[in-house]
């Protein structure tokens, strides 16, 4: 089969060849037979004019007369020209008006998707961009990630794209990109290269329907009508000739609805929109018939990995936790916990590719050493930036929480920090630390003399001080570069003292809009984070924003939070904060592990948390602190699966008491990880990554093959249930044989700021308890523990009395416009999740 670029059969050849190349001899014929008439005429009819003076001598003209006439003729030859290029340009704009190319295309780079504004409900295109909705909508077609190439993708919407104004994302079709979404597609950059695609092939467009992209995609080429596909179907265009591949030279022809059929769909933000999907091909002028005497690349989907030609052809090169020919299967290891650079703290990472990232942090306080790696694994030093040498005026020191990110070709750096004049010693008693940046102009990274953060008048600014503790006092900076959208729409998150250390943050176009995002100054926080909300880390995925923060001292329980909105601006604890990480401690109550200051980063649609892991010694004091790597995994409603925790319950059986092992991928066992003594006979446990009846053993989830229950009533621990563990859940439950269900834990996905929620219940007989549980003990948590106490009706019902478990929600206590969600339940089942519209 002809590759995804190679698809320029040699019958639809002949017919470019026709049309490109034959309008180009006659446009070069036509003007040179007009320039031969032209020197006819002249050579004609001035010679003519002579004779006629030198054959008749005794009739001689007057001066004037032969004056008069020589500017007649030389006139009239003006004329005459003047009519013939006329005629010619009338013939030659006639030629080149725009005409459909039927070849079959090589398609790389884009797939450029318009959506249309729907007349009902009414969107206000100067408001919105498109961009979200678009990506929205190839989500939901559920194409592998492995296909899009991020980097590639630009906005031409109405909202971001002024169509009079020529720029170099499109060049001289402005007017014609003007309220399209293209989104990136990864080309074989082997193919590309050798073929010189992108410097002499030509720019085609063919239209399509939703249905058949991923036909498309997955074979890597657009097919002919009757093409069998992989999974043994034929193809069909639908285009009106299905005899060949139509492409267009122009998008609004590729659009048009015999090529690009509409259709709907409902966005992320509840309205319904018309879209038409075309991809952006590159196609050859001439023959191709020598293109796929080998095989290449692009015959290869590497799936979650890159492809990489050799003389024995292509393969597959699979990223960390992937391996099969396409890398397509996840290894044994898909969950570890991977150890990056020992003695590093505060990581921050940037990702410039797939292929290429920038790790710095803290270090020894006086250097911020920068490491570069191609596989998000082996990290190598890049360079180290010593602000002290590149300042002539001041040294530093207590160098610490350094963020990188890249703005247009080059780089700012943004670090905390003690400055002192050479002459003095630092650091300086009573000074405090505050916040400096500097910029590299290239991916040298080589950085300049730092200055103080400063924003403008009424906004945040670092300075020199002593006893910071106003907002105006920058500590801990971060700015996150990778936030999804225009460039005008990137937000400065910081971290400033008042009472404690406090997360606040403002868009960069209006540095004086400032939003308290976490903290105690603004919010009302459990004694366990110790007044300490730092280290903001924001990140999108999938129309959802998150904020990461860091709570509590570094040397004490220090641990990972985190708050999900649709808006960078609802980032603040007025949403559900969730727990994603907690401190180890071992038997004796000890600290012996600690989690924080993280960064996230994307690799080909994975996301990976990279963060630093404390040490302690036997006394529970922090000795040591490194940067690790975790594999983030996502529930469908955007939640993250924990870092180390697991809720552990399971079902009743009377007057018997419980006890845990753990079985580990190495087929060791941990038992008792947690013994009796400490469960009794509760109906659950937690696990936190340690086994403080196993020798106080610290174990990684991902670690984890199975875990083990135990349950006996004489005290003879013999019989056990076994269940299996994916590495990475952060719920699992036992289901005893004769046991019953107790308690039931309920999980539901949060909707607007500010929504409070209710749980209903229904009997087996139909009757309903509403509301069981009122929104005036749930509040806006998003989870509860429902223990058959219906508190606000003040009855109790058992479990296996329940029919159906409904979540309703209501904006400002308006619960007779509350939306609701629900569900069967059987009567066993301990952890529902309700999804609420």
């Amino acid at each position: 089969m002809p590759s995804i670029y190679g698809s320029v059969t040699s019958n639809t050849v002949h017919i470019n060849e026709e049309i490109n190349i034959q309008f180009h001899i006659q446009a070069n014929s036509s003007f040179s037979r007009i320039i031969h008439r032209y020197d006819t005429i002249g050579s004609r009819d001035l010679p003519q004019a002579t004779g006629i003076s030198s054959t008749i001598p005794s009739k001689r003209m007057s001066t004037v007369a032969t004056v008069f006439i020589v500017l007649a003729t030389v006139v009239g030859f003006i004329f005459l020209c003047g009519l013939l290029w006329y005629i010619h340009r009338r013939w030659k704009r006639h030629k080149s008006s725009p005409t459909r190319t039927k070849a079959k295309p090589s398609t790389t780079p884009t797939i450029p998707v318009a959506l249309v504004s729907p007349k009902r409900p009414p969107v206000d295109e100067l408001l919105q961009c498109r961009k979200p909705l678009c990506e929205d909508y190839i989500r939901k077609l559920s194409l592998p990630k492995g296909y899009f190439g991020k980097k590639y993708d630009k906005c031409f919407c109405k909202k971001c794209h002024n169509r009079s104004k020529t720029d170099a994302r499109c060049g001289n079709d402005c007017m014609e990109l003007h309220g399209w979404i293209q989104l990136g597609l990864r080309p074989s950059q082997a193919h590309t290269k050798g073929l010189q695609v992108f410097r002499e092939w030509k720019t085609s467009y063919y239209g399509t329907t939703p249905n058949r992209l991923s036909s498309i995609l997955d074979s890597r080429f657009i097919p002919l009508d009757g093409d069998t596909l992989k999974d043994g179907t034929q193809y069909k265009s639908g285009h009106p000739d299905p005899s060949h591949c139509t492409t267009c030279p122009s998008l609004s022809h590729a659009s048009e609805s015999k090529f690009a059929v509409r259709s709907t769909f409902k966005a992320i933000d509840g309205n319904n929109y018309y879209v038409r999907v075309v991809l952006q091909c590159k196609q050859r002028p001439d023959g191709f018939s020598t293109l796929r005497l080998t095989s290449t690349c692009i015959d290869f989907t590497c799936n979650t990995g890159h492809c990489i030609d050799s003389t024995t052809g292509p393969s597959c090169i699979c990223d960390e936790g992937f391996t099969g020919v396409k890398c397509d299967q996840q290894t044994s290891g898909f969950y570890n916990r991977i150890q990056l650079i020992p003695g590093l703290a505060d990581p921050d990472i940037l990702a410039i590719n797939d292929d290429l990232f920038y790790l710095t942090g803290t270090f020894d306080g006086m250097v911020l050493p920068l490491f570069q790696s191609t596989d998000l694994i082996n990290f190598q030093l890049k360079t180290t930036y010593n602000p002290s040498i590149s300042d002539s005026f001041y040294k530093y020191c207590l160098i610490w929480a350094p963020d990188l990110s890249k703005h247009g070709t080059g780089y700012d750096l943004y670090f905390s920090a003690q400055r002192v004049l050479k002459s003095s010693s630092c650091p300086a008693n009573g000074q405090d630390v505050t916040t400096f940046y500097t910029k590299a102009s290239d991916n040298n990274l080589i950085f300049g003399a730092p200055v103080l953060v400063d924003f403008g008048n009424g906004a945040p600014k670092g300075r020199i001080a002593t006893g910071c503790n106003t907002d105006g006092c920058l500590k801990t900076v971060r700015i996150d570069s990778a936030i999804v959208g225009p460039e005008n729409n990137r937000w400065f998150f910081y971290v400033w003292f008042s009472g404690g250390n406090n997360i606040a943050s403002f868009p960069m176009a209006s540095p004086t809009s400032l939003v308290a995002n976490a903290g105690p100054a603004s919010f009302s926080i459990p004694s366990s984070e110790e007044m300490i909300n730092e280290a903001p880390e924001v990140f999108w995925r999938e129309g959802q924003y998150y904020l990461f923060i860091s709570t509590a001292f570094f040397d004490s329980q220090y641990s990972m939070s985190y708050i999900m909105a649709p808006t960078i601006a609802d980032l603040t604890r007025k949403r559900a904060v969730r727990i994603h990480s907690n401190a180890q401690r071992n038997s004796a109550g000890k600290l012996i592990q600690s989690h924080g200051h993280n960064s996230i980063v994307e690799r080909r649609g994975q996301f990976f948390n990279i963060f630093h892991q404390g040490t302690f010694d036997s006394t529970g004091r922090l000795i040591e602190r490194s940067t690790f790597k975790q594999r983030l995994t996502f529930r469908s409603d955007g939640s993250i699966q924990t870092l180390n925790t697991v809720s552990i319950r399971w079902t009743q059986l009377l007057l018997h008491q419980y006890s845990l092992d753990i079985v580990k991928k190495d087929g060791s066992v941990i038992g008792p990880c947690i013994n009796f003594v400490r469960i009794g006979a509760k109906l659950e446990t937690s696990f936190i990554g340690i086994c403080p009846d196993g020798g106080d053993q610290l174990v990684n989830k991902g670690d984890i093959i199975a875990f083990r229950l135990f349950y006996t009533r004489n005290s003879i621990w013999r019989d056990f249930v076994e269940v299996k563990y994916d590495g990475v859940s952060d719920q699992l439950a036992f289901y005893l044989s004769g046991g019953i269900t107790k308690h039931i834990v309920l999980r539901w996905n949060e909707r607007l700021t500010g929504t409070k929620y209710s749980i209903d219940v229904r009997h087996k007989d139909g009757t309903w308890i509403a509301p069981c549980v009122g929104d005036l003990i749930i509040g806006s948590n998003i989870e509860y523990v429902f223990d058959r106490n219906c508190q606000t009706a003040k009855v109790f019902i058992e479990p296996n009395d329940i029919s159906y478990i409904r979540v309703c929600s209501a904006i400002n206590n308006d619960w007779g416009k509350a939306i609701c969600g629900g569900l069967p339940y059987d009567g066993k089942m301990i952890y529902v999740a309700v999804t609420i519209p």
